[in-house]
């Protein structure tokens, strides 16, 4: 607890620090957001990196589904090899939103304390000596937009308004377009069955953010937002375009890469006709061929004439 009290004091501080950069607590929160994420874009870019290995590895999984769907043991010996092979751990995805969560109710109580004014008698000590500070008094009591970011959509005084469902509708719509863009469109069984199963934490996410003050919902909502652009130049559009038909198809697969492992990861014994390979030199052969032996033909009349001249010719 002392730690997490630590924690959440130290989310007290930036928070007020970013509100006083801007002269606004709402900007503030998108700054420390923004700090956020550039925080943990390490293990972030590492998650998306194996996304995208992860879509660059369908057609093998595809092919190996296909040869060995009928043997459930064999397809998993091939799927979980490679995995090995190229590194992909299929839960990866998982890791920045497990980190975000600890960030996001240490905000949800920073923003309570700081916020409600029942409240500030749990704030650090440390933030409660910055808040003696008239302006940052002032910060803190502008609304955003209307909305005070301490109350939730729902809270202990019943609903607060429509304009207080704006931002938890945008933070489920944006958690399942980041879902999707995640996930390839061409999936093996069990990832599949696995994306399936989490799409449902956007929805549970969702139901926590009608619940929380708005200025944790606020930077939940930046931070998905990031998270989608990020998403988008990592991986591109992934199997959201298996929803949204006028998105534009990608191409940011390794076709090279993808054709060669089928072949190598996914042997058979089967045999299969092959097309004859066709090389440089079976190309160019009768173009070579063709004028030696018109030499040699003319060669063979000339010597024939010698042998047997023209009678008719002059001696």
């Amino acid at each position: 607890m002392n730690i997490w009290s630590a924690f959440v004091g130290l989310l007290e501080q930036l928070l007020l620090f970013f509100s006083s950069l801007t002269g606004n607590m709402a900007l503030g929160i998108v700054l420390f957001t923004i700090a956020a994420r550039l925080f943990i874009l390490p293990l972030t870019l590492s998650s998306l990196r194996s996304s995208r290995r992860m879509q660059e590895v369908q057609p093998i999984l595809k092919e190996i589904q296909r040869k060995y769907g009928k043997d459930p043991q064999r397809l998993q010996e091939e799927t979980l090899r490679v995995y090995r092979e190229y590194k992909i751990n299929p839960v990866g995805g998982c890791l920045p939103l497990l980190l975000q969560l600890p960030i996001f109710f240490g905000v949800y109580q920073a923003v309570y304390h700081l916020m409600v004014p029942e409240q500030r008698v749990n704030l650090s000590a440390a933030a409660a000596e910055m808040l003696k500070d008239e302006r940052l008094a002032q910060i803190l009591s502008a609304p955003f937009f209307g909305m005070d970011l301490g109350v939730p959509a729902f809270g202990p005084n019943g609903f607060a308004g429509f304009a207080y469902l704006v931002l938890p509708v945008l933070s489920i719509v944006l958690q399942l377009v980041q879902q999707l863009m995640a996930t390839p469109r061409v999936q093996d069984p069990q990832q599949k069955a696995f994306t399936q199963a989490m799409l449902i934490m956007p929805f549970v996410f969702g139901y926590i953010a009608f619940t929380f003050p708005t200025g944790a919902v606020l930077y939940w909502v930046v931070s998905s937002v990031i998270g989608v652009i990020q998403q988008y130049f990592t991986s591109g559009w992934g199997s959201l375009a298996n929803y949204l038909r006028f998105l534009p198809p990608d191409n940011r697969s390794t076709p090279a890469l993808s054709l060669t492992s089928a072949a190598a990861t996914a042997p058979t014994t089967e045999t299969q006709t092959e097309t004859p390979k066709v090389d440089f030199w079976s190309v160019m052969r009768p173009l070579i061929e063709a004028p030696v032996e018109q030499g040699e033909a003319g060669g063979e009349e000339q010597r024939t004439s010698r042998q047997h001249p023209n009678p008719r010719r002059r001696r």
